[in-house]
């Protein structure tokens, strides 16, 4: 038989926690489709704007809403996502498997559907109550009144009714989901200033500094220029250092730090979850930062120079390989940790015999492949000081109008940064393939 919804095996003084947890997936789920209708709500504004106020009311300015508009287009686009879980399948209850039925497991006719959707509205003024009078089976006041139900698909599919199923674009999900991306890429163009007729028309403006790249001067490849007093293969050697220093150091750092941001290593106990909630955040947070910011904060800290762009690659490898091993942590085989905990060993024993064997050939991968993401930052970490192959690439950039040969010579800098890192993968891949 089908799950009913969760029932409680404990006292009424728990049934708060319980209810929370069942209809967890439906906050969900009900966030996302609201968070979906505000962003239709917003790009609606902006084509309005584009299309229409600027260029027929208003030639100075944009539409823009009074105080009280606000709180209506919360509100309308609240009613939707109630009207869309009422009648239909949303965005949000596809994705967490939801399902709108009758406590006897079938589809809700209109009028159920119906009640749902007024009664919701008395649930929500009515939330205290509603929620301490769940009663064991966890319900809700619309969920009672209307004699409906969210349940997870995965617990009744075998009980539902047999139906022949419709196609994708004709059901709730499928339109919406269609709707979101065309007005997504329909706003994007139109921010983006997309001119596909510019693009076009002023190639021609393009064809000579095209024939100096693919023409490159190799002059200074070896022999240091009298102004810049460097080579291109000096600077590639120092770009090349200054990666594999910075993932080194990353790596060293990243190595413990990935084990504090792994749920199954941290996730028992509340001070577990606290520093693996730190740990997460402090890799997401550092890895959002890109690299060239980093770079102007330690340019003015340490001075311009290679120096400065190691630690700015630095600081973003350690957010950005913390991650990747703590996730690659997380997914290890938790067979043979059980195994080692069952004879009577510590913590530390279980992460030093069980986990480390598993997941050192990922990280040696991961470091690899992230040398080589490092070399290519290095290169643009150099805009602001950071040394590197990239100080002789925008130095030439530069000299663009005052030596004739400028742009063959950022040729040359950019067939050197091609080749080696088309090296550095080459030999990288080969690597990994003998390590995974």
């Amino acid at each position: 038989m089908a799950k009913r919804p969760s029932r409680l095996k404990s006292t009424r003084a728990n049934s708060l926690p319980a209810l929370l947890g069942a209809i967890k997936p439906r906050l969900f789920a009900f966030l996302l489709d609201w968070a979906s209708w505000g962003y239709v709500a917003y790009a609606v504004m902006f084509l309005i704007n584009r299309y229409w106020f600027v260029r027929y009311v208003n030639f100075y300015g944009t539409l823009t809403l009074p105080i009280w508009g606000w709180p209506l287009v919360v509100l309308s686009t609240l009613e939707l996502v109630v009207l869309g879980h009422a009648f239909g399948h949303s965005i949000g209850l596809s994705l967490f498997g939801l399902r709108l039925l009758t406590h006897s497991h079938r589809f809700p006719r209109t009028q159920d559907r119906i009640s749902r959707y007024l009664w919701w509205h008395a649930a929500v003024l009515l939330l205290p109550v509603s929620l301490w009078r769940s009663g064991r089976e966890c319900l809700l006041l619309h969920d009672v009144r209307s004699k409906t139900y969210m349940v997870p698909l995965a617990e009744v599919k075998d009980e539902l009714p047999v139906t022949k199923p419709r196609p994708w674009y004709l059901t709730n999900r499928g339109l919406m989901t269609v709707a979101l991306i065309g007005l997504t890429f329909w706003v994007g163009w139109l921010a983006t200033q997309i001119n596909l007729e510019r693009l076009f028309s002023r190639a021609p403006k393009s064809a000579y500094l095209w024939k100096a790249l693919v023409t490159p001067d190799f002059e200074h490849l070896a022999m240091p220029d009298p102004e810049l007093k460097d080579s291109i293969m000096g600077g590639m050697l120092e770009s090349i250092f200054m990666a594999l220093l910075a993932t080194i150091f990353g790596g060293l750092i990243a190595f413990p730090l990935s084990f504090l941001g792994a749920r199954n290593i941290m996730g028992f106990s509340p001070l577990g979850w606290l520093i693996y909630t730190l740990a997460r955040a402090f890799f997401n947070i550092f890895r959002s930062i890109e690299s060239i910011l980093w770079a102007v904060v330690f340019a003015v800290w340490v001075g311009f120079g290679p120096f400065a762009g190691v630690l700015a690659l630095t600081i973003h490898t350690i957010a950005a390989l913390g991650k990747l091993y703590s996730e690659q942590v997380e997914s290890i085989d938790p067979g043979p940790l059980e195994a080692i905990a069952a004879t009577g060993a510590r913590r530390w024993q279980v992460v030093l015999y069980g986990v480390i064997p598993q997941i050192i050939p990922s990280y040696l991968a991961f470091s690899l492949y992230r040398w080589d993401i490092n070399v290519r930052m290095s290169t643009v970490i150099a805009l602001v000081g950071g040394g590197g192959i990239g100080r002789i690439l925008f130095y030439y950039k530069g000299q663009v109008g005052r030596l004739s040969n400028a742009w063959n010579q950022v040729g040359a800098v950019v067939f050197a940064i091609v080749a080696v890192v088309w090296l550095l993968d080459y030999i990288s891949g080969r690597v990994r393939e003998k390590i995974i």
